[in-house]
């Protein structure tokens, strides 16, 4: 087993993979579940029960490549000879960054909700980005280092259609800051926070611009990448703190700064990192713009908020109340003031909103685009649409279908 322990650290290592061993008995395929099974009814085959089956079912000469419904892979590989018994997954992974505009259309074809878009985009931008050639290449490199070199003819292809830490330790090289340039990086990361806080895209940039430009000495301003993608990291991290300071609740923060986690330690060169630091600077002053582009109370904020995550789930006055901190009386009052709507006509219209979007934006039938925005009655729905709208779910298709 020395062999594949110290294989499965390195490649950990150099391209991201998780690598998971089981021998037939103990924790691995439970741990596996735990941490990669997003909804055991749709990824049947990342559940432990699903994994023994497929294991006892399968031959053992192959390596079988799996694609499931929610665009995740892993490849799956037997290891006999000296190490007979040991099966291998090398995974899960994506093989493309996250896309916002197809994400809703591929979870209502898989019958989950708007109110799983955000956890599903956590979950995913958590996954190493790389190709599925890459990994068959390492799971080819593992067997000829253990059975021999495996023929092409035993590929099989099977289609079966986690967060960054608050705390970075930062290494200082030799070269130390003196106390001025010291004082300067942290007033500028300061107005950077300041500016992501106010929504402010430009001087966040601006402020970027003079942090890189000060070349303290510290390792992630080298010009090796590795360094400069910890660089990042950090930025990620003062952005994060920046958001909470303008009132976007942990969900909604965590989506953004896992998507430009994943694609940032993907980039290549330095230009392509710094264009991606810009992105993100952009991204989160927009979501924060958006939080705050009605002049409402930070209660009312968290409540629409939560609204948005949750959007298809049924959301109860209580439930926002013990969300918000504040009594029911003073939070009907106050919602209803600011918003000029009921809590239930608001989740009305967003969810309407919400499905508008679907009906411009792709083929889905109706009456999944109903049950994903959170409504089971399909009539019901057209009901609703048609009250806020002026037309049906049909009709407004028909009138503004962009593809």
């Amino acid at each position: 087993m020395d062999f594949i322990e110290h294989a499965q650290i390195l490649i950990q290592a150099l391209t991201g993979l998780n690598v998971t061993i089981w021998d037939g008995c103990g924790s691995a395929l439970t741990e596996f579940e735990e941490h990669f099974c997003f909804s055991p009814e749709i990824q049947r085959l990342y559940t432990r029960a699903g994994l023994e089956q497929f294991f006892e079912r399968k031959g053992r000469e192959s390596i079988y490549v799996i694609s499931e419904p929610l665009d995740t892979n892993c490849i799956l590989l037997h290891i006999n000879g000296i190490f007979d018994g040991i099966w291998i997954i090398l995974g899960p992974y994506v093989t493309d960054n996250w896309k916002s505009g197809t994400s809703a259309a591929l979870l209502a074809r898989c019958g989950l909700r708007e109110s799983d878009r955000l956890p599903y985009k956590i979950y995913r931008c958590g996954l190493p980005v790389i190709e599925t050639a890459e990994v068959v290449r390492t799971a080819v490199l593992l067997l000829a280092n253990t059975v021999g070199n495996i023929p092409p003819r035993e590929l099989e292809i099977i289609d079966l259609g986690d967060r960054e830490p608050d705390h970075l330790h930062i290494r200082i090289s030799s070269e130390r800051e003196d106390a001025a340039t010291v004082t300067r990086r942290y007033t500028l990361e300061n107005k950077l926070i300041d500016a992501i806080r106010d929504g402010h895209t430009q001087e966040a940039i601006i402020h970027l611009d003079g942090i890189m430009k000060l070349n303290p000495g510290l390792s992630f301003m080298t010009p090796n990448m590795k360094d400069q993608i910890a660089g990042a990291a950090i930025l990620r991290t003062l952005g994060r703190r920046a958001a909470v300071q303008a009132g976007l609740i942990p969900v909604l923060i965590d989506s953004i700064s896992q998507e430009y986690a994943q694609r940032m330690h993907k980039a290549v060169e330095e230009a392509e990192l710094r264009d991606l630091m810009e992105r993100f600077i952009a991204s989160m002053c927009l979501a924060v713009r958006e939080c705050k582009r009605n002049e409402w109370s930070p209660t009312v904020r968290k409540a629409v908020q939560y609204i948005q995550v949750h959007l298809s789930e049924s959301i109860s006055i209580d439930t926002l109340c013990r969300f918000c901190g504040v009594s029911r009386k003073q939070f009907v009052h106050t919602f209803a003031q600011e918003t000029g709507k009921t809590v239930k006509q608001y989740v009305m219209a967003a969810r309407c909103e919400r499905a508008a979007e679907l009906l411009s934006n792709s083929r889905l039938m109706v009456q999944d685009i109903s049950a994903y925005v959170g409504y089971e009655d399909n009539n019901y729905f057209a009901k609703v649409f048609k009250g806020i709208y002026g037309v049906t779910p049909q009709e407004y298709r028909k009138a503004n279908t962009i593809f």
